[in-house]
């Protein structure tokens, strides 16, 4: 018996190894992820990593792996949120619709999964489908998008996860896109949409589509209608970065903004959040720190809700908040509950 034992115990570990390695297999590796992001069609080619994951590995399986694929590399962590709107496209075409989608979804690399499955959904499965839709049949199909009876969080998710889509239905035209949103029922749920809107054409898969300058940092934040203004600083840091602009000068330039200063600040934050996130808290908070008043609150307020939005608790914002001084460390806590109570009743 011992000798049948020695003969078998080989052969299920062979098995059982087999069996580890495809499932290794079947989780797009980063090295795979990082070729798909060079490409031009770097979206295409993501969506046929993940369409390949899911044939094996459960939703949650793949945004672990993300999660810790971003953990442990920089350059994945920057780009996580457009690799988990691929996956998020992937979930909605093999579920079919926005509520079983969503279910699959979780907050990783701020809710990309929620926005790509809405994406889906608006865009569909051709790429060129923005050339056969009017305008009207966009306004129809983006106010009926998402469901006002959803918990905050998710129906947040949806709405900025609508403004992303919308822009692959104009094809990244900014002034359609942003009309699309002005179909929503409030003036919240707008504002929620044009963020998707605008961050898209910061953070577009398809670079050479985006609508940008390559000598005016506050464009098109100011060549907009001032009602969207706002949410287009929000996201407007980080192209001024992508552009040259060393972090310690985004403040002054912020300064030029006007009177959506807090919302370019805001920006600030929400970029340094990347750097919170992978334990480098007191850099960031440093970074704050430049300033004073409310764009250093402003500041503040970018990181821990971008943090939040990572985990729906304070895993990530609680180091920052105790990384920062005296009355900025207070502050910092207080909105994290704040941010929490308002969109997970906790």
């Amino acid at each position: 018996m011992k000798i049948l034992m020695t003969m078998i115990m080989p052969a299920f570990l062979s098995l059982a190894l087999a069996a580890r390695a495809a499932e290794l297999a079947a989780i797009p590796s980063p090295a795979a992820i990082k070729e798909c992001l060079g490409k031009t069609g770097s979206s295409e080619c993501l969506d046929l990593l993940f369409r390949a994951g899911l044939a094996t590995q459960s939703p949650g399986d793949l945004l672990k792996s993300i999660q810790n694929n971003g953990d442990a590399d920089p350059k994945l962590r920057l780009s996580c949120h457009p690799i988990v709107h691929a996956l998020g496209r992937e979930i909605f075409r093999l579920k079919g619709n926005i509520h079983d989608a969503f279910m699959s979804c979780d907050q990783t690399c701020h809710s990309g999964c929620y926005h790509g499955a809405v994406e889906r959904f608006l865009r569909g499965d051709e790429a060129h489908l923005a050339r056969h839709v009017t305008q009207d049949e966009i306004a129809r199909k983006a106010a009926a998008a998402c469901d006002s009876k959803s918990p905050l969080r998710v129906y947040f998710q949806c709405l900025h996860g609508l403004g992303h889509a919308v822009m692959y239905f104009t094809e990244n035209q900014i002034d359609p896109s942003l009309h699309a949103c002005d179909s929503l029922p409030d003036s919240w749920s707008r504002e929620v949409c044009y963020g998707g809107v605008f961050m898209e054409n910061v953070f577009s898969s398809n670079p050479e589509k985006r609508n940008v300058s390559a000598t005016d940092y506050h464009y098109p934040c100011n060549e907009v209608v001032p009602k969207y203004r706002g949410a287009c600083y929000l996201m407007q840091t980080w192209r001024m970065q992508e552009m040259g602009l060393a972090t310690e000068l985004l403040f002054d330039e912020c300064a030029k903004a006007g009177r959506f200063e807090t919302e370019c600040a805001q920006s600030i934050g929400r970029d340094l959040s990347n750097a919170a996130r992978g334990g480098d808290s007191r850099p960031a908070a440093e970074q704050c720190e430049r300033a004073e008043g409310e764009p250093r609150r402003a500041c503040i307020r970018g990181v821990v809700y971008a943090l939040i939005d990572n985990t729906w608790d304070t895993s990530y914002a609680a180091p920052f908040c105790s990384a920062l001084r005296d009355e900025d460390s207070a502050y910092c806590n207080q909105e994290s509950k704040d941010y929490l109570r308002m969109f997970v009743g906790k």
